[in-house]
């Protein structure tokens, strides 16, 4: 009988520190990768309209913003800036959806000094289009594909790299 509860004894330590150790696998498989935090730059021909991502961490979770530019349709160039949705960051994929984007006339990608410099601008109208991307992280920046039901997406690969300080 004392073997048999030494036995169990020792099956149940066991049992204990395996599920620590899943434990601890979990945790290190969720830990953040601090090389992906920083701004990307895409560049157009006409670099008052490239478009930017910014990547942070805000509760030990992936937070990002995409400051991006949209054909009027003949009347020029439009700007937003919006929160990344549905972010989803893994070893070497990313997807994220941008849906309504409020359109401005100026870049919203721009350090504001005085508030009442933000506040001259007002929106000139609103694209409801859903924008989906899928992206590839690559050694030097990201390679996003675009796809819009409408046909939105500034282009449909769009090939971001990373600023350095």
């Amino acid at each position: 009988m004392k073997n048999i509860t030494i036995l169990i004894l020792i099956l149940s330590f066991m049992s204990c520190n395996s599920d620590k150790k899943t434990a601890e696998l979990k945790t290190d498989s969720n830990k953040l990768n601090s090389d992906l935090i920083g701004i990307y730059e895409y560049k157009t021909p006409e670099q008052s309209e490239n478009h930017y991502i910014v990547i942070d961490t805000l509760n030990r979770k992936y937070n990002g913003l995409y400051y991006g530019t949209e054909d009027s349709g003949g009347h020029g160039v439009f700007f937003f800036g919006n929160k990344m949705e549905s972010l989803i960051i893994e070893k070497k994929k990313i997807s994220f959806e941008i849906g309504n984007r409020e359109l401005y006339e100026t870049t919203l990608m721009r350090i504001v000094k005085h508030k009442r410099n933000l506040e001259k601008d007002s929106t000139i109208g609103i694209s409801k289009c859903q924008l989906k991307y899928s992206v590839e992280i690559t050694k030097s920046g990201f390679k996003l594909n675009c796809e819009s039901e409408y046909g939105y997406c500034w282009e449909n690969e769009l090939n971001f790299e990373k600023l350095t300080k």
